[in-house]
C-alpha cells in the first residue's frame, strides 16, 4: 500500500442545487453533471493539479502549489458561467495530507470540505492559510468573509473570499461580484402604472413592481435597483431614457395594470436606456388568480434578455409564492404601508392576509418585522416580541428555503438577545441569497449593537456592494470605520453624502435621507447645511420618531446639548430608543455626562431587562 504525507492545497467544487435538481429532473442533472467533469478536469491539470474524485456532485483535487489552486479555482468559476444551469461554490485550504493509493485523507481534506460548504453561489472561499500564503500574488487578493466555528476544528477560522485585481488601476472585487458587474448587466424595474381608474388599486401596481425587483435581485450577474430608487419617480412623466441615465442603468422595465373585477390586463416593456428602443413588449390578458404565473413569466423573460439563460436555481427562486387572491391583495396592502413606516396599519393587514390564508410563509416574515420594529422602535412589549418569534419560526417551518424567512427569524432572536443563534440565521439568509441587502443591513446593525465593529463594518460594506445606490449601509459603515480609527471612514461618508444628495435629487422629501444625511453632513463638518436638513425633516414629519431619534443624535455632535436631550426624551416617550445604539453610538459622547442622558439609559435598562 503506497502512502506518503505532505504538505498541499485541497479544493473542493460542488454544484449548487443538484440535490434539488435530482428530484426534478434526473436525466438533466446527469447532463449537467458531465459539462462539469468536462470543465474542471483540463483546468485542473492545466495548473498541474491532481483530480482526486468526485463525491456525488463534488470534486475533490490536490495542487503542489497555492497559487496553482487559487488559479485553477478563479478559471473555473470563470468558464462555469458560461454553462446553463451550472453553478458552483469552491472552498481551499493548505494543509498536511496523506496520500494513499488514488485517495487522501486529513484534517486538510476535511476543513476545506467545511469551508466549501459556507462559500456563497459562484464564489471561492479559501482558509488563512491559503489567504496568507497568496497575500503578495498580483492579480490577486483576499477579503475577509467571518471568523467561523467548523466542525471537529479546535480553534475557530478565518474565512476569506478570493478577489481579483485585473490591475493596478481597478477596484478590487470578489470574483462572485466582478462577474455581477462585468457583465453590464443592470435594470431597473419602474412601478406599474394604474390603469384602472380607482387610485386605491395603486397598492396593487405597486406590489407586483415589488415582486418583481425582489426576484430579479436575486439573480447573480445582474444589478437591479432598490425601490426606494425606482419608486422615487413614480407619477412623473419624464422620458425613460432621462430616469435610465439617473439610475446609471442599461435597461428599465416599465408596465401598467388594469384591475376589473376579476379580470387583468397587465402590459410590459422592457426598454434600452441607451437608445429608447424596446427590447421586447409582452401583454397579459389573465384571470386575476393567474398574477403569479404572470410574474414569474415577466421575471424569467427579463433575466433570460439579460443574461441569456437561468440556472435550476434561479428558476426556483424567482418562482412566486402562492396564495389566496384575497390573502395576497391584504399582504401587498401591509407590504404598501410597511414602506409608509406606517407600522401599525400595516400590522393589520398583514394579520388579515394570515387570516386567509395561515399558510402563507411571507405574511408571517412580514408581521413578524412588523411586531419586531414595533417592539424595537415603538412602544412595544415582550408580548409583541413573542408574537414576532412565533411568526417569523412559523414562517420557517412554511418556507425554510426563503432567506426572508431567516432574516426575519434572525432580527427577532437578535432582540432576545438568543446572538449565537442570531448570528446562524442571518449567516443562513446570506447563503441562501447572497444578494440580500436586509440581511446584511439588519445583521450589521446588530453587530453594531454587540459593539462587534469590525464585523459590522464588514457587512455594512456587503450592503453597499448589493446595492450600491443606497445611501445607508455607507454611512453606517462610515460610522463603524470611525470608531475603528481607520482612515477608509471619511472616504464612505463622502460616498454616504454623495448618495444622499442624488437621492434627494430624485425624492426631496424623503424622511430618512433628510435625518441620516444630516447626521453624516455634521460628521463631516458642514453644519449650516445639516441644520437645515435635519429642520426640514422635524418640519416635514413632526411626530416621527425615528426623525426625532435622529435630530438628537445630530444636536448632540453639533453641541446643542439642550435641543438633542429634549429631542431624545421625545423620541425615547414614543417608544422609539435603541438602549444598545445609545450605550455604543459616539455621536453621544457629549451628552453621557449628562444627568437627563444617565436617566434615560437607566429607564431604557429597566425597560429591557
Amino acid at each position: 500500500m503506497s502512502q506518503s504525507r505532505q504538505l498541499a492545497a485541497i479544493m473542493f467544487t460542488d454544484i449548487v442545487g443538484y440535490t434539488s435538481l435530482m428530484g426534478m429532473d434526473e436525466e438533466n442533472a446527469f447532463r449537467i453533471l458531465n459539462k462539469n467533469r468536462a470543465l474542471q478536469k483540463p483546468i485542473i491539470e492545466e495548473f498541474h493539479g491532481r483530480w482526486i474524485k468526485e463525491l456525488g456532485d463534488g470534486v475533490m483535487a490536490s495542487f503542489n502549489t497555492v497559487s496553482d489552486a487559487v488559479k485553477a479555482a478563479i478559471k473555473i468559476q470563470k468558464e462555469s458561467r458560461s454553462i446553463p444551469e451550472l453553478e458552483l461554490t469552491i472552498g481551499i485550504h493548505l494543509g498536511e495530507v496523506v496520500f494513499e493509493n488514488e485517495d487522501v485523507f486529513g484534517d486538510g481534506v476535511n476543513i476545506a470540505s467545511r469551508i466549501q460548504a459556507f462559500a456563497k453561489p459562484g464564489s471561492i472561499y479559501i482558509s488563512e492559510a491559503i489567504h496568507n500564503n497568496i497575500s503578495n500574488k498580483q492579480g490577486i487578493e483576499t477579503e475577509f468573509v467571518r471568523q467561523e466555528k467548523l466542525k471537529n476544528v479546535a480553534s475557530p477560522m478565518r474565512i476569506y473570499e478570493v478577489v481579483t485585481v485585473p490591475n493596478s488601476n481597478s477596484a478590487k472585487t470578489s470574483v462572485h461580484e466582478s462577474a455581477r458587474k462585468s457583465s453590464e448587466n443592470s435594470i431597473a424595474v419602474l412601478p406599474f402604472a394604474n390603469m384602472s381608474n380607482d387610485p386605491d388599486q395603486d397598492y396593487f401596481c405597486d406590489g407586483i413592481s415589488e415582486e418583481i425587483i425582489d426576484a430579479l435581485a436575486q439573480l447573480n450577474q445582474l444589478r437591479v435597483i432598490a425601490r426606494t430608487s425606482t419608486f422615487s419617480f413614480k407619477g412623473k412623466n419624464l422620458d425613460v431614457r432621462e430616469i435610465g441615465k439617473t439610475l446609471d442603468v442599461k435597461t428599465l422595465l416599465e408596465g401598467s395594470v388594469r384591475k376589473s373585477g376579476n379580470r387583468l390586463r397587465i402590459t410590459t416593456k422592457l426598454v434600452s436606456v441607451e437608445d429608447g428602443s424596446h427590447l421586447w413588449t409582452k401583454r397579459y390578458d389573465r384571470e386575476l388568480e393567474d398574477i403569479f404565473s404572470i410574474q414569474e413569466d415577466i421575471a424569467t423573460n427579463v433575466a433570460t434578455e439579460l443574461k441569456g439563460f437561468l440556472t435550476h436555481r434561479e428558476k426556483e427562486v424567482i418562482r412566486p409564492q402562492k396564495t389566496s387572491i384575497e390573502a395576497y391583495e391584504a399582504f401587498l396592502k401591509g407590504l404598501e404601508l410597511f414602506h409608509q413606516l406606517n407600522v401599525w396599519e400595516s400590522k393589520i393587514m398583514f394579520e388579515k392576509a394570515i387570516e386567509m390564508d395561515p399558510e402563507y410563509a411571507p405574511a408571517h416574515a412580514g408581521l413578524s418585522d412588523v411586531l419586531a420594529q414595533i417592539y424595537e422602535w415603538h412602544g412595544g412589549d415582550s408580548a409583541d416580541l413573542a408574537r414576532a418569534e412565533s411568526h417569523s419560526i412559523r414562517a420557517l417551518s412554511l418556507s425554510p428555503g426563503m432567506a426572508e424567512c431567516h432574516t426575519s427569524y434572525g432580527f427577532v432572536l437578535s432582540l432576545r438577545k438568543r446572538y449565537s443563534e442570531a448570528e446562524k440565521e442571518f449567516e443562513e439568509a446570506i447563503q441562501l441569497n447572497p444578494n440580500s441587502f436586509d440581511a446584511y443591513y439588519r445583521y450589521g446593525r446588530y453587530r453594531f449593537s454587540r459593539g462587534d465593529i469590525e464585523k459590522s463594518a464588514e457587512l455594512f460594506r456587503r450592503a453597499s456592494q448589493v446595492r450600491p445606490e443606497d445611501f445607508q449601509s455607507p454611512i453606517l459603515l462610515a460610522q463603524s470605520l470611525n470608531i475603528l480609527g481607520s482612515l477608509e471612514g471619511k472616504g464612505a461618508l463622502k460616498e454616504g453624502l454623495a448618495k444622499v444628495r442624488k437621492h434627494l435629487e430624485i425624492n426631496p422629501i424623503d424622511r430618512r435621507a433628510l435625518s441620516l444625511g444630516a447626521s453624516a453632513l455634521i460628521q463631516n463638518g458642514e453644519e449650516d447645511e445639516a441644520l437645515r436638513w435635519m429642520n426640514r425633516a422635524l418640519e416635514l414629519y413632526p411626530e416621527d420618531g425615528g426623525i426625532i431619534f435622529n435630530g438628537a443624535c445630530m444636536f448632540a455632535v453639533s453641541g446643542d446639548k439642550e435641543r438633542a436631550l429634549n429631542l431624545l426624551e421625545i423620541a425615547i416617550a414614543k417608544g422609539y430608543g435603541n438602549k444598545e445604539w445609545l450605550e455604543l453610538d459616539p455621536d453621544y459622547d457629549s451628552l453621557r455626562d449628562e444627568p437627563r442622558f444617565k436617566m434615560l439609559i437607566k429607564n431604557l435598562n429597566e425597560k429591557y431587562q
